[in-house]
């Protein structure tokens, strides 16, 4: 079906006769596409010739003594054709040796569609046309016949490769119908070189009138760049119709060089896809690493920093560095728990990726996940423990604030009660001391002189040596300036009943000019200075007693004021004993000085009062004779009121004491101490009542005032009625503080069930994620792999679905209300558990993190496991199948599919094509084996596509290597992106003869062993042979 297309010469009577090269019987065209013919071909069979150091000058002459057609056909068969003789003269040896190679080239003419065969006569005949005839069963053979079987399939998949390669360059601007007047100005050559090399030419730049031009311009580049010869000459294109053989010929080198240049750019982008997987893949191994050192630094640092402390001197400091520990377990700390969970996550994503390639990552021993989980709990070892350490500074020092708190309380109070006696003392005694000195006036005159003598001489002993004036002196000095102007003031009134009044205005304006220094020295003086400043007395007690019951009165009054003294006293060690307790308990020393010196200079006020008190007794005793005996019921009645106001007083100081507690037990505890106070009031509110029945009887017995006592009746069941409110409002306070403590406590308990049940169930979900979707290689060679991918892909989607992660969330939800309780109730520290809101919302993000990771791996596994294809790739091989498909069936018949998979641009060798199209296949109703369009879309996309093994990296390095088991830089850098390459060339190991080694590298890739060297494939002289391996 074919010669009637492809040599019509042969057909044709004006060829049939022998001869030389007359044109007899030729139209001029014709004669001119012979020249053109003899040119090309001539060239054709020099091409491979010069292999050989051989040329032919003459097409019609040289190939007669057979030696020049056996070479050639040696050559280009790749084939040995036996013994020939060397140095033929005779016709016989000329023609044994022309029959070696025809009988090679008449055995395969009816495979490429040429139906009559060649003799030893027509050669040494020089029949011109059916030499040239010869030659293009040879150029069709092992040019042509590549792209299909057949002449016509030839041609037609040779025209459909070429105009779909031009029309993809020129957006169809450029078209080509045939193979003659389409490529005639050259435009046709130069868009079929930017189609693979755009480096070299921009067909937009030509002019279509320039035919010469552009048709030289093309043959130079594919000559120079492309290594393909001149087969054609410009001139002859332009002056004649073009050879359709000779332009066939020509364009046939075209896709014999861009098919083979195309299977190394496929194997090239094969390469790059391991490589660019395996800098991936080192990246984050590396990233790890670096993460896996930090985490390590840090938390040793962060151990040794907790496990060293430091030193505190105050409750300042302490907030200080517990705000600090919770700003760092807030955010620094579970910003490196999340760091831990990221590597965590990291470290699981290299493993399953390597686990695809059976290989292992295996990082060093101190960075790996063990050895940092080992790190993180030896550092949560630290926290617990620098915790406790501030939570018992923490507690210690609010105790002892606390206890400063009450120290001051009680000096304050014992501070009032002094300088409430110190008034009175001083007052009382001014009186006693100007009876003395009106009883001395008398011996004034006598003694003047002689005391003014004494005053000279003590006045220069004081300035010689200062000696403390004695306490009466100083209380003279202070109180009585001018002895005899106060002698002749009158005396108040006796009508008071109670040693304490309110001070004016001024009084405490007087007071607060006094000087700090004074008042704090320690020394009576300054005391009675500010003494001088406050109210007066009642006037019924500082004037000068005038009978014997008002020296009683007075005496019995200082009787009671003893005891409250005393009580008041011993008062001092119990006060000492609260100080004391606060040095136990570490109080800052600055704080320490400060209350020793307040506690030394209430010792120092005690004693001075004390003083006091025997001066004014013993003036009272020397008068006692002059005064009658107090009334022993008045008197009575002063001390039992004395005493129930002192127990009223400590009782109420107790009461409306500050509390504090951190605990359930220590609210037990104070509700406890609390309670035995019920039996001590009951105790004084009968004493009150009894003293309520004493009161009617001295009433009864007309005693209206009292001068004993300080208190009144009303005044006393006031006190008391405020004791008793008092205990009702304690008793309420520490039930609702041991109440709210309770409720606390199970809020913590509650909150640690919370959270264990959010990392159970965190647990219990990556265990579930490990069964689902465990770490398995999936592989477009492994059907069943690739259903389990997809089943995975499946159980993943509905973990990532909004209902689960609705329902993961959920779990949070209780521990949210609790952990927000606590947080408003300031219950920070919970030792059921070492969880907050925070690590565990970081736990559940961590696992949508690791759902998302491995729903995005396994997608992207079976993405390279199946077959894409987009609609133009689709669509470009829909038209090759289409084109092909002469029957019209939908299907390939094998002669059929070997023109399609040329005109795709794909080479193969025989026995490659014939094993592609049985393994994609499929009988059709008369069980004869074809091709449909999905079979071959499959087969093409197939020829693509990269099997993830390492056969397949080491075949497409030996395809980029040039079918060597070494390779050199420059191929890798003709077909890998310059990172790639960089990254292959370090690598590499360099080979003790010559070039790289892939073989190991592929091998170690894929967690294999290497397999052993073949040896170097070598064409030498048109002769294939296999090197022995080093």
């Amino acid at each position: 079906h074919s010669l009637d297309l492809m040599e019509p010469e042969m057909m044709s009577p004006r060829f049939s006769s022998p001869g030389g090269n007359n044109t007899e019987g030729l139209t001029t065209a014709d004669a001119a596409r012979q020249k053109m013919q003899i040119k090309s071909f001539t060239a054709w069979v020099n091409l491979h010739l010069k292999t050989v150091q051989m040329e032919c000058l003459n097409l019609q002459t040289d190939l007669a003594d057979g030696i020049m057609l056996l070479k050639l056909v040696e050559i280009i068969s790749e084939e040995q054709l036996g013994k020939y003789n060397k140095n033929p003269v005779s016709k016989f040896q000329k023609i044994e040796n022309l029959n070696i190679p025809l009988k090679f080239i008449n055995s395969f003419l009816t495979e490429v569609g040429i139906r009559n065969s060649y003799s030893a006569e027509n050669i040494l005949e020089e029949n011109l046309t059916l030499i040239l005839g010869m030659i293009w069963s040879l150029i069709l053979r092992y040019n042509v016949a590549q792209v299909s079987e057949g002449d016509k399939t030839a041609k037609e998949g040779l025209l459909l490769w070429a105009k779909t390669k031009i029309a993809e360059v020129s957006n169809g601007k450029v078209e080509v119908h045939n193979f003659h007047n389409s490529w005639q100005d050259g435009i046709a050559f130069n868009c079929l070189i930017q189609a693979y090399r755009p480096d070299l030419v921009d067909y937009r730049k030509l002019t279509a009138s320039k035919k010469i031009t552009n048709l030289n311009q093309a043959f130079d580049i594919a000559e120079k760049h492309i290594d393909i010869p001149k087969l054609l000459d410009a001139n002859d294109m332009v002056t004649m119709r073009p050879d359709e053989k000779s332009v066939m010929t020509y364009v046939s080198f075209f896709w014999k060089a861009f098919a083979a240049n195309k299977r190394k750019n496929m194997a090239g982008e094969r390469i790059t896809h391991v490589v660019q997987r395996e800098q991936a893949y080192a990246d984050m191994q590396m990233q790890y690493k670096q993460q896996a050192q930090e985490m390590n630094e840090w938390a040793l640092a962060k151990t040794t920093e907790l496990s060293e402390g430091s030193s505190i001197n105050s409750q300042a400091e302490l907030e200080v560095l517990l705000k600090a520990y919770v700003d760092y377990s807030r955010t620094e700390k579970t910003a490196k728990q999340q760091e831990l969970l990221d590597m965590e996550a990291l470290f699981s994503s290299i493993t399953s990726r390597l686990a695809t390639l059976d290989r292992e990552f295996v990082p060093p021993e101190e960075l790996t996940l063990a050895a940092l989980q080992k790190r993180w709990a030896e550092l949560t070892q630290a926290e617990q423990q620098y915790e406790a350490k501030l939570n018992a500074l923490l507690k210690n020092l609010k105790k002892v604030e606390l206890y400063i708190k009450l120290f001051n309380n009680k000096a304050l109070k014992l501070d009032d009660w002094l300088d409430d006696k110190e008034t009175w003392l001083g007052q009382s005694l001014r009186p006693l001391q100007e009876i003395s000195s009106d009883t001395e006036y008398a011996n004034q005159a006598a003694v003047e002189k002689k005391e003014e003598e004494e005053a000279a001489e003590a006045a220069a002993a004081r300035r010689a040596h200062p000696k403390r004036p004695s306490f009466i002196d100083s209380i003279a000095n202070a109180i009585l300036p001018n002895r005899q102007r106060q002698a002749s003031a009158p005396v108040m009134g006796a009508d008071a009943v109670s040693p304490s009044l309110p001070r004016t205005k001024s009084e405490k304006m007087v007071d607060n000019k006094l000087p700090a220094t004074a008042e704090r020295s320690g020394s009576p003086m300054p005391r009675l200075l500010k003494m001088a400043s406050k109210p007066k007395v009642s006037s019924a007690l500082v004037e000068a007693p005038d009978s014997v019951s008002d020296v009683q009165a007075k005496l019995n009054m200082f009787a009671a004021y003893e005891e409250e003294f005393a009580g008041r006293k011993g008062a001092v060690p119990e006060l000492q004993k609260l100080l004391d307790k606060i040095i136990e308990l570490g109080c800052p020393p600055m704080r320490q000085f400060s209350l020793q010196n307040k506690m030394g200079t209430i010792e120092e006020r005690f004693a001075s009062v004390e003083q006091q008190g025997v001066a004014y007794v013993g003036m009272l005793n020397e008068e006692l004779a002059r005064q009658q005996k107090m009334d022993e019921m008045r008197l009575t009645f002063a001390k039992r009121a004395e005493a129930l106001n002192r127990w009223m007083e400590e009782a109420l100081e107790n009461l409306t004491e500050a509390f504090a507690h951190e605990s359930v037990a220590e609210a037990e505890q104070q509700l406890g101490e609390f309670q035995a106070f019920e039996p001590a009031l009951a105790e004084h509110e009968a004493e009150m009542s009894e003293m309520e029945a004493f009161a009617a009887e001295m009433s009864k017995m007309g005693i209206v005032k009292n001068a004993y006592s300080r208190f009144d009746l009303e005044e006393l069941q006031r006190i008391m009625g405020e004791v008793k409110r008092c205990a009702e409002e304690r008793t309420s306070q520490l039930q609702e503080a041991l109440e709210r403590q309770q409720h606390i406590e199970k809020q913590k308990q509650a909150f640690a069930t919370a959270a264990e049940a959010v990392l159970e169930f965190v647990r219990q979900q990556k265990q579930a994620l490990e069964v689902a979707a465990p770490a398995i290689a999936i592989r477009e060679d492994d059907p069943g792999s690739l259903m389990r991918g997809k089943q995975m892909l499946v159980a993943l989607e509905e973990h990532l679905s909004s209902k689960a992660r609705d329902a993961r969330h959920a779990q949070l939800q209780p521990a949210q209300e609790l952990s927000d309780f606590l947080l408003e109730a300031a219950a920070l520290d919970n030792p059921y558990t070492r969880e907050t809101l925070t690590s565990l919302e970081t736990n559940v993000s961590q696992l949508e993190k690791v759902i998302r990771d491995k729903h995005s791996f396994i997608e992207a596994q079976l993405a390279q496991a199946q077959l894409q294809i987009s609609p133009e790739q689709y669509d470009e091989i829909k038209k090759a199948h289409t084109h092909f498909d002469k029957s019209k069936n939908g299907s390939l018949q094998e002669l059929e599919f070997n023109g399609a998979l040329r005109a795709m641009g794909f080479e193969m060798s025989e026995e490659e094509e014939q094993a592609q199209f049985v393994k994609f296949s499929a009988p059709d109703e008369a069980g004869e084996p074809c091709l449909t369009l999905d079979g071959f879309v499959s087969l093409v996309l197939q020829q693509f596509k990269a099997s993830d093994t390492m056969d397949a990296l080491i075949s497409a390095f030996k395809t980029v290597a040039g079918g060597k088991d070494f390779i050199m830089a420059d191929d890798l850098k003709a077909c890998v992106p310059e990172s790639e390459t960089n990254y292959l060339l370090s690598n590499l190991e360099l080979r003790e003869d010559v070039g790289l080694n892939y073989t190991s590298f592929s091998a170690d890739v894929y967690g294999k062993e290497a397999p052993p060297s073949t040896g170097s494939e070598i064409t030498d002289m048109g002769t294939s042979r296999r090197l022995p391996a080093d």
